[in-house]
């Protein structure tokens, strides 16, 4: 991995860095375990966040986050699957 695995799990939430089969090739299992353990810890960070009903952008954007970590969780586990790591 180029960076720490939680500056990963921040770029994906962020949408700055997707993740697929592809880009998963150059991970070694350990690293993969690190940025599955990040992605769970900054999802429960967020879904922590007390928004406020009436601030819609702000309750979106913490949505959006979610569904990009949700996401990116989903590719590693295909992955895993897959590739028996």
């Amino acid at each position: 991995m180029a960076g720490p695995a939680w500056k990963a799990a921040s770029d994906l939430a962020e949408g700055y860095l997707t993740l697929n089969p592809v880009s998963l090739k150059k991970y070694a299992g350990h690293e993969l375990d690190a940025l599955q353990k990040e992605l769970d810890r900054l999802s429960r960070d967020l879904r922590g966040q007390a928004i406020p009903q009436d601030e819609t952008e702000a309750i979106q954007l913490k949505n959006r986050k979610l569904l990009r970590l949700s996401q990116a969780a989903m590719v590693i586990q295909a992955w895993r699957s897959r590739m028996k790591i």
